[in-house]
């Protein structure tokens, strides 16, 4: 990671040498740099002639304002930021000693939770510390929080804004939920929400509705979140927000009302569009399997690169599939491909003490005799007739709306499974984040979150093996990331089967209990870097939504 952030900072910012800047200038420097290089002995320079806590209130803080500024103006990425925010951590523990006891540098204070039933907390953390970092107290309460704790987090720590993150559609639902009971028992703090399923629109429909006349914002991301918290501590600042508030949701309230109604046609009980299959492929057992030992370096060629570099380090498409090409030469000529590289070598770093037993991937799969009736599939024993579970799938609207259940034949057969690598991750990520090692503590929840992914692309491709249709040699690791193969796999709560209480129905059959993964509340799989899927072999299998498969 040292070797990291000295090659990866190494042109930001264009300018004079740092040594040639005033002292306020070269301590705001280390912070956009994310360098600590000389750090120390300039703030032992500044403190002869300001206080500790004006020191951070002012260069500092000036460093990651800036920080804030070159993230939105695309300048920096998430890796860059995270950077920052271990100088700035590093800065504020090396003045903390010369402080008096009460003082403290806080623009307010922030109380954080991810909500009931949800384990997601990766960008929660995130949150967590871009805020702290940015002069914010933060009051992490962690995953799964009920209404009611958050309440009692309310009255005890006094915060000025409270801030909800959850993953799924039910989380979404969850935070409705949540801002109701939040109205009810007299609350009216500024509300900032953000998680995947979260769309403004929704936010604006749904929660800001059920929380009254309080502030509710949407923020997309971490850096957005910083965004809206400064504006919500400053009274001006905080006003005008409202009035924008205001305003968009009046515009929205008028488009929906001007929107005429849409007939909804009748469908029926089995699509049209997926064909009949008269000799469906059998698998060659129905036996529970439990894998454990399937080496880590195994599954990462099925981690996609763009989901962990893009998506959670913030690298441009591009660069990563330069990455992926393999052409050092061509990456060491731009800066984006230097920075790149360096990441990699992060996370190949990262990867090194996974093998050494940092992380722990096991699988649970299963193939099931089944049957299509109507909505429903039905699992059956081996013998075909005694049912075993049953899912009630929802349909789409409309004539020849699809239903996952339209997939199977009368005499058929689906694969279930469970992919987890989280166990001890949650921890061991907590102890690098308290440790000041930010960049570090989000690549590990990363790389175990695609590494949960990635084995479920591997378990899937073996699946289709064994069903009697591999892969085609031809056939890329781009191909089977946009699922350009035969059937498909479908997780609950995500748009085709919306209904998380389904998962119960899915671990009461195949017991992943014994691989470490529990349900929790509202039935989401904890440790969060953990994979459930129905898997479908019809060829006619493809990915759609039906009404109320999205928070939108």
């Amino acid at each position: 990671m040292t070797a990291f952030t000295a090659h990866f900072r190494e042109k930001k910012p264009a300018g004079p040498p740092r040594s040639e800047l005033p002292l306020d200038e070269r301590l705001a420097r280390y912070i956009v740099e994310g360098s600590r290089d000389g750090l120390f002995a300039d703030l032992e320079l500044k403190l002869r002639e300001m206080k500790p806590l004006e020191i951070i209130n002012g260069p500092l803080m000036s460093g990651m304002d800036e920080v804030g500024r070159l993230f939105n103006a695309n300048q920096l990425i998430v890796a860059e930021v995270l950077q920052s925010a271990e100088s700035m951590k590093a800065a504020v523990s090396f003045l903390e000693p010369h402080m008096d006891k009460e003082g403290s540098a806080s623009r307010g204070k922030v109380l954080l939770a991810t909500v009931k039933g949800d384990v997601h907390d990766i960008g929660k953390n995130l949150v967590d510390i871009i805020l702290s970092n940015n002069g914010f107290e933060v009051v992490n309460l962690g995953i799964k929080v009920p209404p009611e704790a958050l309440i009692q987090a309310v009255r005890q720590h006094k915060p000025d804004m409270v801030g909800l993150s959850g993953l799924l559609v039910k989380s979404a639902q969850q935070m409705v939920a949540t801002a109701t009971d939040l109205r009810a028992a007299g609350v009216e703090l500024p509300l900032l929400v953000g998680g995947a399923a979260l769309s403004r629109n929704f936010v604006d429909k749904q929660i800001a509705p059920a929380y009254g006349g309080g502030t509710v914002a949407y923020a997309q991301d971490a850096m957005s979140g910083l965004e809206l918290a400064k504006k919500v501590v400053e009274p001006s600042r905080h006003e005008e927000l409202r009035r924008e508030l205001v305003e968009r949701r009046a515009q929205l309230a008028a488009v929906d009302a001007a929107r005429p109604a849409s007939a909804r046609a009748t469908a029926q009980r089995r699509s049209r569009k997926v064909a009949q299959i008269a000799d469906p492929p059998r698998p060659p057992d129905f036996e529970r399997h439990v894998l454990g030992n399937t080496p880590l370096d195994h599954i990462w060629r099925f981690v996609n690169p763009v989901m962990i570099y893009g998506r959670h380090l913030g690298l441009k498409s591009s660069v990563v599939k330069e990455v992926e090409a393999g052409d050092r030469a061509a990456l060491e000529k731009t800066d984006p491909g230097r920075k790149a590289l360096q990441l990699k070598a992060a996370l190949d770093d990262l990867k090194a003490e996974c093998r050494e037993g940092a992380m722990k991937a096991r699988a649970v799969y299963q193939f099931f005799r089944a049957r299509g009736e109507g909505d429903d599939l039905v699992l059956c024993a081996d013998d075909g007739a005694r049912e075993l579970a049953r899912f009630t799938f929802p349909r789409q609207e409309g004539v020849d709306g699809l239903c996952l259940s339209d997939y199977v034949g009368k005499d058929d057969s689906v694969a279930l499974f469970v992919t987890t690598a989280g166990q001890g991750i949650r921890g061991r990520a907590e102890i690098y984040k308290k440790n000041g090692d930010f960049l570090k503590s989000h690549l590990l929840q990363a790389l175990a979150l695609e590494t949960a992914e990635a084995y479920a692309e591997l378990l899937h491709a073996k699946l289709r093996s064994q069903w009697g249709f591999p892969d085609e040699l031809s056939m890329t690791m781009v191909d089977r990331f946009k699922a350009n193969y035969h059937g498909k796999r479908y997780s609950f709560g995500y748009p085709a089967c919306p209904r998380l209480e389904d998962q119960q129905i899915l671990f009461r059959v195949l017991r992943p209990e014994e691989i470490g993964i529990e349900l929790t509340d509202g039935c989401m799989m904890d440790p969060e870097a953990s994979v459930s899927a129905v898997v479908f072999h019809h060829p006619d299998a493809s990915y759609f939504s039906v009404a109320g498969g999205a928070a939108c």
